[in-house]
């Protein structure tokens, strides 16, 4: 047994049974049938490493603009080129670990997309679901490239 953000799990799939070993196939298999990998946890494994890069770059992002505003208002006595040349480094730096965290949750959700079409027991409705789970955290992570991007072009033509 484990705990997760208060949940109890059992780790032990297989139900114990003295009946012989052709019924705990049919558990085993009854089992399987009951599973949903939109719901597993090797679907939050790699949502939650991806949630914790798109915060890493979220903290970035922000720092880089509080002191690019600190600095456009005089708060802090820094030269306008180098402000703007931290705060776009800054937002690069962001951007690339946003990047770093799409590539291998990618893989990772075509491994698990991929596992869900060989089992027989998952169906297409989970594997179409793991497929726009997929693709609305790419479009989320591409869409907030795009905003970092038009934010950077915003940097470098004010000054």
């Amino acid at each position: 047994m484990y705990s997760t953000m208060g949940l109890t799990h059992s780790t032990n799939l297989i139900p114990e049974s003295n009946n012989g070993e052709n019924s705990n196939n049919s558990s085993i298999n009854d089992l399987l049938q009951q599973v949903d990998l939109a719901f597993s946890e090797d679907i939050y494994f790699p949502e939650s490493l991806l949630t914790g890069w798109l915060n890493v770059s979220g903290i970035i992002l922000t720092t880089s603009l509080v002191f690019y505003h600190m600095s456009r208002v005089k708060s802090i006595k820094v030269e306008p080129y180098l402000a703007k040349i931290i705060a776009i480094g800054l937002i690069i730096i962001s951007t690339s670990y946003m990047v770093y965290a799409l590539i291998p949750y990618t893989k990772r959700m075509n491994y698990n997309i991929n596992k869900c079409i060989k089992l027989k027991e998952c169906s297409d409705e989970q594997t179409l679901e793991l497929k726009i789970l997929k693709w609305s955290y790419i479009v989320l992570g591409i869409g907030t490239s795009v905003i970092q991007g038009i934010i950077t072009f915003l940097v470098i033509t004010t000054i």
